[in-house]
């Protein structure tokens, strides 16, 4: 299978470092061991968008590839495509329709609002790492409830930064971090595969927001990329909805395609 989506071809950039990727005839089994609760971790990818009928063909396609609970307690669907397909099935049983927009660029302009207080360094010590993660719980806590995860979400935001931190050790990326006073405000990852640089898990601590913060940390990130890190070409995946897709456009990242995505969990999130 020939995967054409720019999004979920970088993401797979980071499945196969921690998991694998299985290739089938219509299909990827992406899987990611160390992390069952990670559900973006552990899905499959279809060469199409669902049809009728496919609900209960993805869901036992899903038990068989990936697992079923109680190591595995979601589903999670992508596809090819800039369609969303026939989702109603999937979403009267209860799934959630993920959209996203993927940016790219090859090159970055100043941000309209630079902040000149901040320091941009990369993270290195367990101390910066660790800050790293409460910034992370803190951004979690400010969301509506609707959207927050639950209790579980220390172990995978630990989970993560020690996944993070491997990929680092092997050469393939950084994190970075915009410090005010001393204190780790902002924060994201950018890596690097034959070219290609993508960056992980923009955000901005909620008690500094509306800052100029977010946009000057890709700004600065981004040029160490084109100009440090062999970067030649630059993606962002966003929340098409959120105010932080304008602040990547004013760095100069333009709309390159829609990605789509359905997934479901208990209430319970991880």
């Amino acid at each position: 299978m020939q995967l054409q989506s720019l999004g979920y071809r970088t993401d797979l950039l980071f499945r196969r470092f921690e998991g694998e990727v299985v290739e089938r005839e219509h299909y990827l089994v992406v899987r990611t061991p160390r992390n069952p609760g990670y559900r973006w971790g552990n899905f499959l990818i279809f060469d199409r968008p669902p049809r009728e009928g496919d609900l209960e063909r993805w869901k036992a396609l899903f038990a068989r590839e990936i697992g079923t609970p109680p190591a595995y307690t979601h589903f999670a669907f992508g596809w090819d495509g800039s369609e969303p397909g026939a989702v109603g099935p999937f979403l009267q049983a209860g799934f959630r329709l993920e959209q996203s927009a993927v940016l790219s660029a090859r090159s970055v302009v100043q941000p309209p609002k630079l902040n000149l207080a901040c320091e941009v360094r990369s993270l290195l010590s367990d101390a910066d790492w660790e800050e790293r993660v409460e910034l992370a719980l803190a951004v979690n806590a400010a969301e509506p409830p609707e959207k927050r995860e639950g209790e579980g979400y220390r172990d995978f935001a630990v989970r993560k930064a020690e996944e993070y931190r491997r990929m680092i050790a092997a050469g393939l990326g950084q994190w970075f971090g915009a410090y005010l006073e001393g204190r780790l405000a902002a924060t994201l990852g950018l890596f690097v595969w034959d070219g290609l640089g993508r960056f992980q898990t923009v955000e901005t601590h909620p008690l500094f927001r509306r800052q100029g913060l977010c946009g000057t940390l890709v700004y600065h990130a981004a040029r160490i990329g084109l100009r440090e890190m062999g970067a030649q070409s630059l993606v962002m995946v966003a929340d098409p909805n959120y105010v932080a897709i304008k602040i990547y456009e004013s760095v100069g990242f333009r709309l390159s395609e829609r990605m789509w995505g359905l997934e479901w969990h208990p209430k319970e999130r991880l």
